[in-house]
């Protein structure tokens, strides 16, 4: 068994959970905004992983972030449980079936950009109006909320896609 995959997986947990509190614990950007960008942790684990371990680590990373940003218990973890189960649709709407049979991650390298910005996007706004909806138990609220989705979803997925540059796609090439 292979314990260098775990570890890296374990690092980049770390890494990403502590770049998240960092940015939402000590920058307030106000009702209208919220940062996430964790979920570029989840939407990049290797494709060989089993569902189950995904949604263990989805459910980890959120359940780590609900608690060192002080928000209700449980509310990160069911929206990235959410993503993450409808991530392998996701990828699968943007693939056909053979093209990523040799790739390890999805990732900018992988994927291009257009499509890799597509996965982040789309992944993005099914954890954004799953996150927003649980905050408000329902979608009762969601005119009055969908411009706080739209401008989160907009911030979030240039964040995201400037740190899958900076740090996995001018490291692999």
């Amino acid at each position: 068994m292979n314990i260098r995959p775990n570890t890296s997986i374990f690092l980049m947990f770390t890494g990403f959970v502590l770049l998240q509190i960092i940015l939402s614990g000590l920058i307030d950007f106000g009702p209208l905004l919220f940062i996430s960008i964790y979920p570029l942790f989840l939407l990049t684990l290797p494709l060989y992983l089993p569902s189950r371990r995904l949604m263990v680590w989805a459910f980890a990373t959120g359940l780590t972030i609900d608690y060192f940003s002080n928000s209700i218990m449980g509310i990160n973890s069911a929206a990235s449980i959410i993503m993450v189960v409808s991530q392998t649709r996701v990828f699968k709407l943007l693939y056909r079936k053979g093209d990523m049979e040799n790739q390890v991650r999805p990732g900018m390298r992988e994927m291009g950009l257009s499509r890799f910005s597509a996965y982040i996007a789309i992944n993005l706004a099914i954890h954004h109006i799953a996150l927003v909806s649980l905050e408000n138990f329902g979608f009762g609220h969601f005119a009055s909320t969908l411009p706080r989705i739209v401008v989160s979803l907009m911030a979030n997925t240039i964040l995201i896609l400037i740190a899958e540059y900076g740090v996995f796609y001018r490291r692999r090439r």
